[in-house]
């Protein structure tokens, strides 16, 4: 019993010995990693806008300057814009793509980004050359493509091209307006364009009658007023150019060339005298009898060189003479002056347009004297008088010779030497004016029981408002058919001060 234990004991001991050895047969022991991390793939896409055909290996002529394309070309790829818009990505066999590293050919260094494109606005300095884009992507474990994706532009500078801005600038059809007229003061407006980018638009020219004598501007301007301009006739001269140098075609106003527009001279006027009369009546333009009645007032008030008359055109007649375009410019007409008689009837009228100008020329202490008979309805705008509301007075408009518009300025004796008599039968269906709470009134038709004209009551018609420092008289009846007691001078007199 003891000798079969013994021998139990000196097997275990045995197995124990040769059993890590057999496991060792089995499950040979792995030789140490001999493999690498893989870098990542770079890849890149985009869309080309060509204008001139060049490939690989061949020579750009321009101007007697010779490029020779020695960079890695896309086969067939035509030269194209300064913007681009390139795609990219990246492929890692073995991991994931955190980023790239891009740069272009002007670039000394490249910039890291998680972006997968971008917009790209190559540095024009040349006519014609080469940018070349170095896309590559990194991994989760920083190793970058050690071949850079590489794409190449051949870039031809595009000149930039300038135009007026739509309807900054009067374009008459009719060859009878072809005068555009101004005071000593003017805007202009413009749009500019270029293929290339408008950040590569480095300067802008411009020219009065002189192109010898050019003033610079910004690249990013886009107007410009001219103020002192010498009276005369003038023709103003415009023209832009890029980082490369190249300049757009030269543009002019007037331009006798242009198939668009008519106007062939533009003449500069001095302002006269301190009373200026606006027409703003466009029918009145082609016989004159309404401003030609006004003139002769002022004038046998102030005299020839006291008073100056701005004749505002429309879509049919004065073409060349519209409504500026600018607010300040119709400001600047009024604010050369210190007494401004405006006068409208039938048909379309600019008063809306000019609200703004109006308002701040009553604000700083201007007299208006504002005879708006059309039939346009007070804008929220028209903050150069205070009307609660309007109405039709008359069912036909029919108000004949003889019928008195009373006065009412807080003094008999005045009111009697400015009473006004229709002088002429007027068939307009104009609109009487209820007073705001800031108006003070001033004239109203006597009433309806004296005359048979087709009014009912005593339709008030004229009120004075304070805004500030300045009046405005704002009169709905047109005063040419008011001079029946021949008395319009001496309401100018009272309005205007000049007594």
């Amino acid at each position: 019993m003891k000798i079969r234990n013994g021998i139990s004991f000196l097997i275990a001991f045995i197995l124990m010995l040769i059993l890590p050895s057999a496991c060792g047969l089995f499950h040979p022991k792995l030789p140490d990693p001999t493999s690498q991390n893989l870098p990542p793939e770079t890849h890149i896409t985009f869309f080309i806008y060509p204008d001139t055909t060049l490939g690989p290996g061949d020579y750009w002529l321009n101007d007697g300057d010779t490029v020779q394309v020695t960079d890695s070309l896309v086969l067939g790829l035509d030269t194209t814009i300064s913007v681009q818009k390139v795609h990219w990505w990246g492929d890692d066999p073995d991991g994931d793509v955190i980023g790239y590293w891009v740069r272009w050919s002007y670039m000394d260094t490249a910039v890291f980004t998680t972006e997968e494109s971008a917009v790209f606005y190559l540095p024009l300095r040349t006519q014609f050359d080469i940018y070349s884009l170095f896309v590559a992507a990194v991994d989760n474990d920083s190793l970058s493509d050690p071949t850079p994706a590489v794409l190449s532009f051949p870039v031809f500078n595009s000149p930039p091209s300038v135009e007026w801005k739509l309807n900054s600038l009067p374009q008459s059809t009719r060859l009878q307006d072809s005068v555009h007229y101004s005071f000593t003061h003017h805007s202009f407006f413009w749009d500019v364009r270029d293929i290339d980018g408008l950040e590569t638009v480095t300067d802008v020219f411009y020219a009065l009658d002189d192109t010898s004598d050019w003033r610079h501007l910004p690249g990013e301007q886009r107007d410009v007023m001219l103020t002192d301009i010498p009276p005369g006739p003038h023709r103003f001269y415009l023209k832009v150019r890029d980082i490369a140098g190249a300049e757009s075609e030269i543009i002019r106003f007037p331009d006798p060339q242009s198939e668009d527009s008519k106007i062939r001279r533009w003449e500069v006027k001095e302002p006269l005298g301190d009373i200026l009369i606006v027409n703003d009546y466009q029918n009145d333009q082609l016989v004159y009898q309404h401003q030609n009645l006004y003139s002769g007032i002022i004038e046998s008030l102030v005299g020839t060189e006291g008073y100056s008359v701005w004749e505002i055109g429309g879509a049919s007649t004065n073409t060349a003479n519209t409504i500026p375009y600018s607010p300040e410019d119709i400001e600047r007409n009024l604010s050369s002056f210190s007494r401004v008689f405006w006068y409208t009837f039938r048909g379309e009228n600019s008063i809306n347009a000019s609200a703004l100008a109006l308002t701040r020329f009553v604000a700083q202490g201007g007299l208006l004297f504002m005879n708006n008979a059309s039939t346009a309805l007070p804008d929220t705008s028209w903050n150069f008088t205070d009307i609660a509301s309007v109405y039709r007075y008359s069912p036909t408009g029919r108000i004949y010779p003889g019928v008195n518009i009373l006065a009412d300025w807080g003094d008999p004796g005045l009111d009697s030497l400015l009473k006004l008599k229709v002088s002429m039968t007027l068939a307009d269906r104009l609109y009487a004016l209820n007073p705001g709470p800031t108006s003070t009134l001033r004239y109203f038709f006597e009433h309806d029981s004296l005359n048979t004209s087709d009014y009912t009551g005593m339709p008030p018609v004229m009120v004075e408002t304070p805004v500030n420092e300045g009046k405005c008289y704002f009169l709905s009846v047109p005063l040419y058919y008011l001079n029946g007691n021949n008395n319009l001078d001496e309401l100018f007199k009272h309005i205007f001060e000049l007594e």
